[in-house]
Protein backbone atom coordinates (compact mmCIF):
# COMPACT_ATOMS: atom_id res chain seq x y z
CA UNK A 1 0.00 0.00 0.00
CA UNK A 2 2.80 2.22 0.67
CA UNK A 3 4.23 1.87 -2.46
CA UNK A 4 1.25 2.68 -4.70
CA UNK A 5 0.75 5.97 -2.32
CA UNK A 6 4.32 7.11 -3.05
CA UNK A 7 3.70 6.60 -6.71
CA UNK A 8 0.86 8.80 -5.93
CA UNK A 9 2.11 11.46 -4.35
CA UNK A 10 5.20 11.36 -6.89
CA UNK A 11 3.16 11.64 -9.93
CA UNK A 12 1.38 14.71 -8.79
CA UNK A 13 4.20 16.21 -7.44
CA UNK A 14 6.19 15.72 -10.89
CA UNK A 15 3.53 15.53 -13.13
CA UNK A 16 -0.35 16.91 -11.75
CA UNK A 17 0.93 20.49 -10.33
CA UNK A 18 3.04 21.29 -13.11
CA UNK A 19 0.38 20.67 -15.58
CA UNK A 20 -1.78 23.20 -13.16
CA UNK A 21 0.35 25.45 -13.01
CA UNK A 22 0.74 25.59 -16.73
CA UNK A 23 -3.19 26.00 -17.29
CA UNK A 24 -3.10 29.17 -14.78
CA UNK A 25 -1.93 32.15 -16.86
CA UNK A 26 -0.76 34.54 -14.43
CA UNK A 27 2.26 35.95 -14.46
CA UNK A 28 3.10 36.14 -11.28
CA UNK A 29 3.00 32.23 -11.34
CA UNK A 30 6.31 32.15 -13.67
CA UNK A 31 8.71 32.02 -10.93
CA UNK A 32 6.91 28.88 -9.38
CA UNK A 33 6.55 27.50 -12.39
CA UNK A 34 9.80 27.59 -13.29
CA UNK A 35 11.70 26.40 -9.92
CA UNK A 36 8.88 23.76 -9.39
CA UNK A 37 11.31 20.78 -10.75
CA UNK A 38 13.67 21.88 -8.02
CA UNK A 39 12.00 21.21 -4.73
CA UNK A 40 9.90 18.79 -5.98
CA UNK A 41 12.07 16.10 -7.46
CA UNK A 42 14.27 16.07 -3.86
CA UNK A 43 10.61 15.93 -2.38
CA UNK A 44 10.06 12.90 -4.57
CA UNK A 45 13.36 11.18 -4.38
CA UNK A 46 12.62 11.39 -0.27
CA UNK A 47 9.59 8.99 -0.62
CA UNK A 48 11.47 6.23 -1.34
CA UNK A 49 13.99 6.61 1.65
CA UNK A 50 13.48 3.95 4.63
CA UNK A 51 10.29 4.76 6.79
CA UNK A 52 12.08 3.88 9.60
CA UNK A 53 14.98 6.47 9.36
CA UNK A 54 13.33 9.95 9.78
CA UNK A 55 16.32 11.46 10.99
CA UNK A 56 18.36 10.33 8.26
CA UNK A 57 15.70 11.70 5.91
CA UNK A 58 15.70 15.08 7.67
CA UNK A 59 19.46 15.08 6.75
CA UNK A 60 18.83 14.08 3.28
CA UNK A 61 16.54 16.49 2.88
CA UNK A 62 18.96 19.72 4.44
CA UNK A 63 21.92 18.51 2.13
CA UNK A 64 19.49 18.53 -0.60
CA UNK A 65 18.60 21.67 -0.13
CA UNK A 66 21.48 23.49 0.76
CA UNK A 67 23.49 21.88 -2.61
CA UNK A 68 20.17 23.29 -4.82
CA UNK A 69 21.07 26.24 -2.79
CA UNK A 70 24.45 26.91 -3.52
CA UNK A 71 24.25 25.67 -7.05
CA UNK A 72 21.89 28.05 -8.25
CA UNK A 73 23.99 31.02 -6.20
CA UNK A 74 26.92 29.30 -8.72
CA UNK A 75 24.83 30.12 -11.41
CA UNK A 76 24.11 33.80 -10.59
CA UNK A 77 27.59 34.31 -10.01
CA UNK A 78 28.53 32.49 -13.52
CA UNK A 79 25.99 34.37 -15.44
CA UNK A 80 26.71 37.38 -14.21
CA UNK A 81 30.52 37.43 -15.26
CA UNK A 82 29.45 35.99 -18.82
CA UNK A 83 26.68 38.72 -18.97
CA UNK A 84 27.85 41.64 -17.25
CA UNK A 85 25.11 41.37 -14.91
CA UNK A 86 25.09 42.35 -11.06
CA UNK A 87 26.03 39.24 -9.12
CA UNK A 88 27.97 38.55 -6.02
CA UNK A 89 32.07 38.70 -6.10
CA UNK A 90 34.17 36.27 -5.34
CA UNK A 91 34.44 37.04 -1.59
CA UNK A 92 30.92 36.34 -0.77
CA UNK A 93 30.79 33.58 -2.86
CA UNK A 94 33.59 31.82 -1.02
CA UNK A 95 31.97 32.60 1.97
CA UNK A 96 28.23 31.64 1.01
CA UNK A 97 28.71 28.97 -1.60
CA UNK A 98 31.91 27.13 -0.32
CA UNK A 99 30.43 27.59 3.23
CA UNK A 100 27.26 26.08 2.47
CA UNK A 101 28.46 23.30 0.46
CA UNK A 102 30.96 21.88 3.36
CA UNK A 103 29.06 22.79 6.41
CA UNK A 104 24.70 22.24 4.68
CA UNK A 105 25.61 19.42 2.41
CA UNK A 106 28.72 17.92 3.03
CA UNK A 107 27.72 17.63 7.05
CA UNK A 108 24.55 16.93 6.38
CA UNK A 109 24.90 13.99 3.70
CA UNK A 110 27.57 12.03 4.94
CA UNK A 111 26.16 11.14 8.44
CA UNK A 112 22.98 10.19 6.92
CA UNK A 113 24.50 8.06 3.75
CA UNK A 114 26.86 6.29 7.10
CA UNK A 115 23.35 5.74 8.51
CA UNK A 116 21.77 4.33 5.57
CA UNK A 117 25.10 1.94 4.92
CA UNK A 118 24.66 0.83 8.67
CA UNK A 119 20.95 0.01 8.68
CA UNK A 120 21.70 -2.16 5.45
CA UNK A 121 24.55 -4.37 6.95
Amino acid sequence: MSVLVSLIVMLGMLVVVPAGLRLIDAAELTPIRRTWPVFAVPGALALWLPRSARFTRGLLAVSAAVLVATMLLALSWALGEATGLPHPNLTWMAATHGLGNALGFALCSVPAWRRLKEKAA
